[in-house]
């Protein structure tokens, strides 16, 4: 019989571990893979082969069983394999012990908190940046908060657990990459839009009885925008709340019956999640600006300038259709188009200021070079003194013979300040002592003689 006839199913079995009356994850799992030969004659070696989830690496598979554990090079994922045989209509269990890795621990919840904690704790000394930068503390915190609620109600569905987790795991990484960063809250955090809090959008489904003279149950579901989550619905209509990992999307499920020709109408309610905050911009803004100026007159002058040109460029863009009011497809559309061109802008301004931390390093560099050109002709200078000393002496000058050439220097020019200073003061005297004047004689004016004409 042909692999592709061979049943198999999965069944997934929570454990629990109970402790102090609260209910937590179990470190392992375990994977029930049944195989059936259909073969009601046959005794068959039949090929099993169980493509494990994309979450498991070979490290996590803590028992195979006869199985072994292998890779699928296109498929890009660990399976489990083995040939087995089977008697007629014999079905086996395969059980698989796992890591349970499809839950966010809340060891690393609590360090996450601790970690952003610590980071908002830097910014205390600046009232402005810390209030903006509690704000957005306090979303992150709030999603975690989400995330580690929604485990804890899966707990005994282990299928909707990994699907939830598989829901989150790409928020979780963001949010990882955020607080790890401990610049991020200095560089991205911007003044909340709270206006725009409140703010939702409407999606209306109509789902219709094919059959106009039969009553039909229609299990339906719609696939939802890729950033909505289970927390952004607000009237989800009795819908339920499914992900799809293949899609990588939310989507609503619901079965009921319709009457012959029914069509009923739902109107889903949400938030309005797709409202790119502008004033995001002008941190990225101010940083390209000073970044610009300081590099104009260097070598990455032009090129700085273009980017910087085209940043400045995909600003005004987001500016000016950001705040237009559209209808729902096209509001998401801009904003999403929006978000690529903010990663632009801040791929430009990180270009520009790797360009400008080029040009601070070769000013220093030059800086630098400058001073070891001075230290370079003081060490000439001494080199000629040492040649100097070995001209005359026939060896090189020691320490002592220096301070000696140093102190002969000092001494003959203090002879020779006092020599001149005595000279000066006994001519001063003498001159003082040949015409003194007598008391109570005038000075005498000599008069200013008078030049010659030109007759005399």
């Amino acid at each position: 019989m042909k692999i592709k006839k061979l049943i198999l199913t999965l069944l997934f079995i929570p454990l629990m571990i109970v402790c102090n009356s609260r209910v937590v994850f179990s470190a392992e799992l375990s994977i029930n893979l049944v195989a059936l030969n259909p073969s009601e004659t046959e005794e068959k070696e039949i090929d099993v082969k169980y493509l494990l989830p994309k979450e498991l690496e070979p490290s996590d598979v803590l028992d195979s069983g006869e199985l072994k554990v292998e890779y699928d090079v296109d498929k890009m994922l660990y399976f489990v394999s083995g040939k087995v045989k089977f008697n007629p209509k014999e079905s086996k269990t395969f059980k698989i012990r796992v890591n349970d890795v499809w839950n966010i621990t809340p060891e690393e919840i609590s360090v996450l908190k601790q970690n952003m904690d610590g980071n908002l704790s830097l910014m205390e000394g600046n009232p402005q940046v810390y209030d903006n930068a509690k704000r957005e503390r306090d979303k992150i915190f709030e999603q975690l908060d989400i995330i580690q609620a929604q485990q804890q109600s899966y707990v005994d569905n282990i299928e909707r657990r990994i699907e939830q987790y598989r829901a989150y795991s790409g928020i979780v990484e963001k949010i990882r990459k955020k607080i790890y960063d401990p610049n991020f809250l200095e560089k991205e955090v911007q003044v909340d839009q709270q206006e725009d809090e409140g703010k939702t959008i409407k999606f209306v489904l109509q789902v219709k009885n094919p059959s106009n003279v039969e009553e039909k149950t229609i299990k339906h579901k719609h696939f939802l925008p890729d950033e909505i989550r289970e927390e952004h619905i607000i009237d989800k209509q009795g819908f339920d709340i499914r992900f799809d990992d293949k899609k990588g999307k939310s989507y609503l499920l619901k079965e009921e019956k319709f009457t012959p020709g029914e069509e009923k109408k739902y109107e889903v309610v949400m938030r309005d999640i797709w409202r790119f905050p502008v004033n995001k911009l002008d941190p990225m803004e101010k940083r390209a600006q000073v970044a610009i100026e300081e590099m104009k007159d260097s070598a990455y002058a032009a090129s700085g300038q273009y980017l910087f040109d085209n940043l400045m460029k995909n600003i005004e863009l987001i500016r000016e259709t950001q705040n237009a009011e559209l209808p729902p497809d096209k509001h998401i559309g801009i904003f999403r188009t929006n978000e690529k061109r903010y990663e632009d802008v801040k791929q430009s301004v990180e270009r520009i200021e790797q360009m400008l931390s080029i040009v601070r390093a070769k000013k220093l560099e030059e800086l630098e070079g400058s001073k070891v050109k001075n230290v370079l002709k003081r060490l000439q200078a001494l080199r000629g003194l040492q040649a100097l000393s070995e001209a005359i002496f026939k060896k090189g000058i020691t320490v002592t013979m220096t301070w000696r050439i140093i102190g002969g220097c000092i001494a003959f020019i203090a002879f020779f300040t006092a020599y001149h200073f005595f000279l000066w003061a006994r001519r001063s005297s003498k001159m003082a002592d040949d015409s003194p004047l007598k008391p109570g004689e005038e000075i005498k004016v000599v008069p200013k003689p008078t030049p010659p004409t030109k007759h005399s």
